[in-house]
């Protein structure tokens, strides 16, 4: 595996954030992990920490619209998954406090979302799918047995239909 083409990822993007991130925040999640860790510092030697991201640049690699680029970054920072800095490393969480900024820069909270404390062995996936999936057949309300209620119910309801039709008949028909 060539280690220079790859972007370390925390696992708790995929073992907790992946459920509850909408498409958009995982969108813009992955290009500010993809900007700050995929990349190596010529100054440091390190992988960045944070990044200087312009909407154009979410734009292009995200194919979002501003507005939800916008909201996506406002759900990310109040969830503490993001942390969004100006060139002195003074907190813009607010969208007030980005207006009119040229340097915005970017970093994924790693450290809140390792302390998390989420499981991630393959044990407890493996009881988490066991206890998710049961069999089609064990279930009561598989499609097959609510069509049959269902088709029940209905005829059960015509036949009450049709009684009372024949008996408004009868009576206008003075049978008895």
């Amino acid at each position: 595996m060539i280690k220079a083409n790859f972007t370390p990822t925390p696992n708790i993007l995929f073992d907790k954030l992946l459920k509850e991130l909408n498409t958009s925040e995982l969108k813009i999640l992955l290009v500010i992990i993809r900007q700050t860790h995929g990349w190596i510092d010529n100054k440091t030697r390190r992988r960045k920490e944070k990044d200087r991201i312009t909407y154009s640049q979410f734009i292009i690699k995200t194919g979002l619209s501003r507005r939800i680029i916008s909201n996506s970054i406002n759900s990310l920072s109040q969830k503490k998954i993001i942390q969004i800095t100006d060139y002195s490393n003074n907190a813009l969480n607010k969208p007030k406090d980005r207006k009119g900024k040229t340097h915005i820069y970017y970093s994924p909270l790693l450290e809140h979302m390792q302390s998390l404390h989420i499981s991630t062995s393959a044990t407890n996936d493996t009881n988490i799918c066991n206890q998710r999936h049961q069999p089609v057949q064990n279930r009561v309300y598989n499609k097959r047995n609510y069509n049959k209620r269902k088709s029940t119910k209905e005829r059960e309801d015509n036949l009450k239909h049709f009684k009372e039709i024949i008996e408004e008949k009868k009576l206008n028909w003075n049978i008895k």
